[in-house]
């Protein structure tokens, strides 16, 4: 049996290792929202679709039909999910991980 449009989302999601929580705060709905659309008992709307597919660069026609690549590159998925993980992350450690990439960044340059 074919999977649904919902099916693929929570597919997705676990593709990408994120938990709802994270899924939905980059895709800007709650995570309740998120779990009935997981499990059927919520209808998924062009708008939604539209979030998924720029958050995290995936093909509106695999999103809407199963037909592949899943994904329209590999940049942009890696991307949104460093974007999701920092946004859950508390302000004082959000602070700590710009500190961190701002010496590798020094690092680098001097190497």
């Amino acid at each position: 049996m074919d999977e649904t449009v919902n099916q693929r989302i929570k597919h997705l999601r676990k593709k990408l290792k994120l938990t709802q929580n994270e899924f939905s705060i980059v895709i800007t709905i709650s995570s309740g929202q998120l779990a009935c659309i997981e499990t059927g008992k919520r209808v998924v709307n062009d708008r939604t679709i539209k979030l998924i597919c720029d958050s995290f660069n995936v093909n509106d026609t695999w999103l809407r039909t199963g037909h592949e690549p899943v994904f329209l590159d590999d940049k942009g998925t890696r991307y949104t999910k460093l974007v999701a993980l920092y946004d859950s992350l508390e302000p004082k450690y959000q602070e700590y991980i710009l500190d961190s990439i701002n010496s590798f960044l020094k690092m680098q340059k001097e190497s």
